[in-house]
């Protein structure tokens, strides 16, 4: 069977979709991949894939955004008649839309996948012409939920431990988080001088302020490692008692992974502020803490971390409320699912 999956923009887009193309391949099945420049830096072990150029519409660029368009219809068009896949999978974003039309003009099952809470405008639109239908959360009517793959670095089954020190891994997802460089020393600052001595940071700062954000950090005494990437999250994960983080569906899912507790910031500009909605799935069930950005929010981040300080046990009940074993099986049960699919097809042809 011929698979392609189309995902691009972040890694929390594309990191399902690379732990699928792997799952597929396995099975001997023909897997190819769809995604623009800036997902590209996760696919280099990807031999098989299809690299646009990235699509970002607004008023000041609408011809240049047309140009494209016109491009990719005409590249989708050239490519399908040439060589169509058997099922179109497409993870949401703009990026997805146009293949996906395409491809069910040449008869391709079309399969889309959302993560979050709420349906993303790319597959509300392409959810009229799918053929089945998949989500992260339980959505209703006529959609299936299906758990996120996660990469397998993050099946650690390692022993969580609490010490003296709390370890703290800040991270805000693939593209980073530059108001946590600000947000997250005020916290700190207002703690007590004994409870900062509790707290050891790791953070990924993705903007060049490196120095600067060290420098914050040295001068309220709060130790802190600062990465300009992290490489290896899930190693960083395992090594830490607790998790700053955004709230996209893909990092939650880590985190389940892992069994890692956190205090979930969700980004603010996110749409249908669909991250929030993430991060009170999660808090519905003990397993997280959330600090709304804006008003007093240093304020509100401080609290949690200080009663955390106070009570420490809290971690351990938020780390066994947010662990999912089940989702080893996550990346085998999605590629089952689209067999199914393609037997039902074979089945209505005959």
């Amino acid at each position: 069977m011929k698979i392609t999956l189309c995902a691009g923009g972040t890694g929390g887009h594309l990191f399902p979709a690379i732990v699928l193309v792997k799952s597929f391949s396995e099975k001997g099945h023909d897997t190819s991949i769809i995604t623009d420049e800036r997902g590209n830096i996760y696919c280099e072990k990807i031999d098989n894939k299809d690299v646009l150029k990235t699509i970002k519409f607004s008023s000041q660029n609408i011809f240049i955004f047309i140009g494209r368009l016109i491009k990719i219809v005409l590249h989708f068009l050239k490519k399908w008649h040439r060589d169509k896949p058997d099922v179109f999978i497409g993870f949401g974003g703009i990026l997805t839309v146009i293949p996906a039309i395409i491809a069910k003009l040449y008869g391709v099952k079309i399969v889309i996948y959302e993560q979050n809470s709420i349906v993303g405008r790319a597959n509300r639109f392409l959810s009229q012409i799918a053929d089945l239908k998949l989500s992260m959360f339980s959505m209703g009517n006529d959609w299936s939920t299906q758990a996120a793959p996660v990469r397998p670095e993050f099946f650690k089954n390692s022993s969580y431990k609490i010490g003296k020190t709390i370890r703290i891994l800040i991270i805000g997802g693939s593209q980073g988080a530059r108001s946590f460089s600000s947000l997250i020393p005020i916290a700190l600052q207002k703690l007590m001088p004994e409870e900062r001595k509790q707290l050891e940071i790791v953070q990924q700062e993705s903007y060049n302020d490196e120095k600067e954000l060290k420098t914050k950090y040295d001068k309220i005494g709060v130790k802190s490692h600062i990465k300009r990437f992290i490489h290896n999250i899930a190693d960083e994960m395992e090594k830490c008692q607790l998790v700053i983080c955004r709230a996209g569906a893909s990092t939650l899912s880590e985190l389940s992974a892992i069994g890692r507790p956190a205090i979930l910031i969700p980004y603010p500009k996110a749409t249908d502020n669909h991250q929030l909605l993430n991060a009170k799935r999660y808090s519905s069930k003990n397993a997280c803490w959330i600090v709304e950005e804006g008003a007093c929010a240093e304020e509100k981040l401080m609290r949690v971390i200080r009663n955390i300080l106070k009570n420490k046990e809290l971690l351990k009940y938020a780390a066994s409320s947010i662990i999912n074993n089940s989702l080893k099986d996550a990346a085998s049960d999605f590629v089952l699912e689209i067999e199914k699919l393609s037997i039902k097809n074979e089945k209505v042809s005959n």
